[in-house]
């Protein structure tokens, strides 16, 4: 009896090791898994200015754990995202946009030439038959507050023809509120607006991490409980820099069941990650950034909002006197144009079921604030949800940021509202089609058509070779063949090499398939 378990845990181990081996294979050739080293890091801080700022002549690749993007990032030594050459001084003839924005205008999840800026340069240089350019000044996490006092800062130095404000409601109100977004950091990183009798008063200014207090947000999260490193936390240090297989598991683990992923945290097989955090929030937790959905907004809320719509009024009178035109776009969060996406956060969020939650609110409250601020703005909602069905994936599936599909549509778009808009009065008449091209095929798709193209074309070959009746006879045999040596082994109670016995077979049919077919005498002249 021993003997026999011994045995089928020795089969056990041979097939886990068997297949990890060969999973291990499969991500390393179709680079499934991300690199074993870490993604380009481009922000410094602290910032005296915006509390963070981009590391000058900073570039290199950038990728998430999930692998969803592999980007080549490039910032020049002002921290902008683009290319040297692209000074203060603008040059004669040139016509320039200043692009203010959060991650969605930075976009390290597509290459340099891929971005909203670079894509809506392209298309007004198209349009205005002159040169144009396009300073990117999109910083991961920005607020309208900051973006304000870059723009006070360095944007005036530019020079700029339009100041074109990308706002993200989804969590721009909650960036620019001290109590909602020092809960959301955990700490105050930046310096902070307050509406003090209806005038915007500065705190913080300059940021100096060493004189601002502590978090008293009422919003702020439970922490989760610090442990000590757990006995596996020395086997995955050795696997994570030399195990695909490892790296691609780690972030799928998390992100479909946080509670593993915690337990695993805490035997040090997974580094601690956010799904800690989560678990200790317990069963009534709403993530403060969905709070902007809520129906009624609390009082807090509201405040943003107003706090808001003041930023966005100084910077039209900003914009003004520098000389410059100001307008805006509104950018959807993916949960507002897909409700399956939308579903998934409930599902994830139980408490959130038994609220009164409005996925369009946000931005009408910014369009509300805009108009009052007298800048010309358009969403790109309905575009996005048009185009969100069919076509290229517009946003990344677990990051939800845009595809360089997403940032092509909004260049279009954007472009179109200038236009139409009278923003820039040259653009006038000018229109872009508002639907994507199907994407080409790449390499890999051709592989595989290839693939299936052959093995079509060898089993039509196969039967008009040997005849029709005489192929089924053929193959009804062979299946009968199988099924007699399943049935021997079920007989024997040797369940253990079944695994075994199918891959055999994969490996034969293949075999049988390629000597029958078209390629069969060219295999036979290899071997």
């Amino acid at each position: 009896m021993m003997r026999r378990i011994s045995s089928l845990l020795l089969l056990v181990i041979f097939y886990t090791l068997l297949a990890a081996a060969c999973a291990e294979v499969g991500l390393r050739v179709g680079r499934a898994a991300p690199p074993a080293q870490s993604s380009g890091w481009f922000w410094a801080a602290p910032d005296p200015v915006t509390g963070w700022s981009h590391i000058p002549n900073s570039s290199g690749r950038a990728f998430n754990p999930l692998y969803e993007y592999d980007a080549q990032v490039t910032f020049n030594s002002r921290g902008i995202r683009g290319a040297e050459s692209l000074g203060y001084a603008k040059p004669d003839g040139v016509y320039r946009v200043l692009l203010l924005g959060d991650s969605f205008v930075e976009a390290v999840q597509v290459n340099d030439g891929e971005t909203l800026g670079e894509q809506v340069r392209m298309l007004l240089e198209e349009g205005l038959g002159q040169p144009v350019e396009v300073v990117n000044a999109g910083v991961s996490g920005f607020g309208t507050d900051q973006q304000l006092l870059w723009l006070r800062e360095e944007g005036v130095k530019y020079a700029p023809d339009l100041v074109l404000l990308a706002v993200y409601p989804h969590n721009d109100f909650m960036n620019n509120a001290e109590v909602l977004e020092s809960a959301n950091q955990g700490a105050i990183n930046k310096p902070f607006f307050g509406l003090v009798d209806g005038n915007l008063q500065l705190r913080y200014y300059p940021f100096d991490p060493a004189t601002v207090p502590g978090v008293t947000s009422p919003f702020a999260e439970v922490a989760a409980p610090d442990s000590p490193p757990g006995p596996l936390t020395g086997l995955a240090e050795r696997l994570r820099p030399r195990s695909a297989l490892y790296r691609y598991f780690d972030p799928r683990i998390r992100l479909a069941a946080p509670r593993l992923a915690a337990w695993l945290a805490r035997t040090g097989l997974l580094a601690p990650g956010q799904e800690s955090q989560l678990v200790a929030q317990g069963e009534g937790y709403v993530p403060l950034t969905y709070r902007v959905y809520a129906q009624p907004l609390t009082a807090e809320w509201q405040k943003a909002v107003a706090l808001t719509s003041a930023l966005f009024g100084e910077i039209e009178q900003t914009a003004e006197q520098m000389g410059a035109t100001s307008a805006a776009l509104l950018i959807p969060s993916p949960e507002s144009i897909d409700s399956e996406r939308w579903q998934r956060i409930l599902s994830q969020f139980p408490a959130m079921q038994s609220g009164v939650w409005e996925r369009e609110q946000a931005e009408q409250l910014a369009l509300a604030g805009l108009a009052q601020a007298r800048i010309p703005a358009t969403s790109l909602t309905d575009t996005f949800r048009q185009n969100f069905a069919a076509g290229p994936p517009l946003y990344l599936a677990e990051d939800g940021h845009w595809t360089a599909a997403g940032h092509a549509l909004a260049a279009r778009a954007t472009v179109n509202f200038l236009a139409e808009s009278g923003v820039i009065p040259a653009l006038a008449g000018h229109s872009l089609p508002l639907r994507l091209p199907t994407p080409a095929r790449t390499l890999w798709d051709w592989v595989v058509l290839l693939v299936v193209a052959l093995l079509v074309v060898s089993l039509v070959w196969n039967v008009v070779e040997v005849g029709p009746l005489r192929w089924l006879r053929q193959v009804g045999a062979g299946l009968s063949t199988v099924v007699e040596l399943f049935g021997y082994v079920a007989r024997q109670r040797q369940f253990a090499l079944l695994p075994l016995l199918v891959i055999l077979l994969a490996f034969a049919g293949l075999l049988i398939l390629a000597q029958a077919s078209v390629v069969g005498p060219f295999i036979y002249t290899l071997i």
